[in-house]
């Protein structure tokens, strides 16, 4: 139903154009490139100004979104999507019985997800007591959350009408579209839902910082994954979001970014950063 496959793994870990035939990019000497250094710097402590809470609730309440941005598989008449709120009296429910159905939200902008909090029906005895999470930042493509040894999460869920139950997310977990999707259900799949986080514009330099480093003599990295990115603050948000990922590696001129891990991995294409300016977490 579902593609696994994240947004990021869509481009290519080849070495580009700039590369050479080692998979190593060109070393960076001039005044220009160094002062194009301390510009991303500057922009990347900016871009993440404001570190506050992150546990706000993002479907029902201030940071909440509109009906319509609430959607699912299917729709029974007599549980209306809009009943999928945590406010509500009823609940969500999907047309037919059995599993594999889902409530999707869009959130009103890319978000850092910490929690997901569910409930029952509270006028029939239907609840999910499973599910599984898929993520996506263009509601096209795909991902779902994994366990620590790779196979697809499933998520206790509810066991009577009205408690709320919640599972926290481990990691870093940021997407503007959100799918929970049921795995085993009682009686019927109906539920109410709450996602709780934070719009990743509030994220700052407390959260997260990035700062540059000209590498050494012997600082050679693995590639995790070579994509674009428009400017620094995408190349390090999509180093964020790998968990392997310390340290990225953009190339101003090509909009070329290269995420980059400290260990270096036989099996994996790596870089020689001697000479060359790049950003580690701080």
């Amino acid at each position: 139903m579902t593609s696994q496959n994240h947004f990021l793994h869509n481009c290519s870990a080849q070495p580009t154009a700039k590369s050479n035939s080692t998979g190593h990019w060109p070393r960076i000497h001039t005044t220009e490139s160094m002062l194009h250094i301390v510009i991303l710097l500057s922009m990347v402590i900016l871009s993440f100004a404001g570190c506050g809470p992150c546990q706000y609730d993002l479907v029902t309440g201030p940071y909440g979104v509109s009906d319509d941005a609430i959607t699912a598989s299917t729709t029974h008449r007599d549980c209306p999507i809009v009943k999928a709120r945590f406010s509500s009296s009823r609940s969500w429910c999907p047309l037919y019985s059995g599993v594999g159905h889902f409530l999707q939200v869009e959130f009103r902008s890319v978000s850092m997800l910490k929690a997901i909090q569910t409930k029952g029906r509270e006028d029939y005895s239907q609840w999910v007591s499973l599910y599984s999470v898929n993520i996506s930042m263009d509601g096209i493509t795909w991902t779902s959350l994994s366990n620590s040894t790779g196979d697809v999460q499933v998520f206790p869920g509810n066991s009577d009408r009205n408690t709320v139950v919640t599972n926290e997310l481990e990691g870093t977990v940021i997407a503007k579209y959100i799918r929970v999707i049921s795995v085993s259900m009682h009686s019927h799949g109906s539920m109410r839902l709450e996602v709780q986080g934070c719009p990743y514009s509030e994220i700052s330099s407390t959260c997260h910082r990035w700062g540059a480093k000209l590498g050494s003599t012997g600082d050679v990295l693995s590639i995790l994954l070579d994509t674009d990115a428009s400017n620094q603050g995408l190349c390090g948000l999509k180093c964020y979001r790998q968990p392997e990922c310390d340290s990225f590696l953009l190339d101003v001129k090509s909009d070329q970014c290269r995420l980059l891990k400290g260990s270096v991995n036989g099996s994996q294409i790596t870089v020689d950063l001697d000479g060359v300016w790049y950003f580690v977490k701080i």
